[in-house]
């Protein structure tokens, strides 16, 4: 079973994702710099993409308060896969365009050579899984290494530790609706469905950090 997500799951559903933030009411941030047609357009591709997510939905069996953590584990293994499906053929780049990209490598440089660089390069390390380990189930006080492929589809190993991007770095990056979020597995920076854990897009090398693992 999948312990860790089944828990994030539930706790997501407590608690409305990360952020609160509804597809329809995302703000841009003061601090994203990014020029506006271009911020305009990857938000509204974040919000297409929320739009087939909410039809995927309607295709799969419901969750309810009373679900069990086996049915809230089908739900996530079959939004997954109709995730999957209906982006099949999906590329790197599909929601990091161009310009986007250059517009993200830009802003995360300028924080990640900063005054506050050292403090943000330690702390998305943590829950980093090219840089964390999980518990072994044989031993727990020792630590695995879990694998992840980073690649458009891939749904992310549940067995691995999850990162997080500190708050004043997402300030700086355009805002997601709760459905989605960024994270770091290495050097590499993802954008995840935060329930079904497909990877939507990546940006790899982002990171200017050689002690951190690709």
């Amino acid at each position: 079973m999948r312990v860790r997500t089944v828990v994030l799951l539930i706790f997501g559903l407590a608690w409305a994702g990360c952020g609160g933030k509804n597809a329809s009411s995302l703000v841009p941030s003061q601090d994203t710099a990014m020029d506006a047609q271009t911020l305009e357009k990857f938000q509204h591709e974040i919000e297409e993409y929320v739009e087939l997510r909410k039809d995927v939905m309607e295709e799969i069996p419901p969750l309810t308060d009373q679900s069990t953590p086996t049915e809230i584990t089908a739900h996530q293994d079959a939004l997954a896969q109709a995730i999957i499906k209906d982006r099949k053929g999906e590329k790197q780049g599909n929601f990091f365009k161009p310009a986007v990209e250059a517009a993200m490598r830009r802003t995360l440089t300028t924080e990640f050579t900063g005054p506050d660089g050292p403090a943000l390069l330690q702390s998305i390390q943590q829950g980093n899984p090219k840089v964390e380990g999980s518990p072994s189930p044989q031993d727990p006080t020792k630590e695995v290494k879990q694998s992840v492929r980073v690649a458009v589809n891939a749904i992310y190993n549940d067995a691995a530790p999850v990162s997080s991007v500190p708050p004043s770095l997402l300030l700086k990056l355009p805002p997601l609706p709760e459905e989605v979020r960024y994270q770091f597995v290495g050097r590499t920076l993802i954008l995840r469905d935060n329930d079904a854990s497909v990877i939507l897009d990546f940006l790899p090398d982002v990171v200017p950090d050689l002690s951190i693992p690709k």
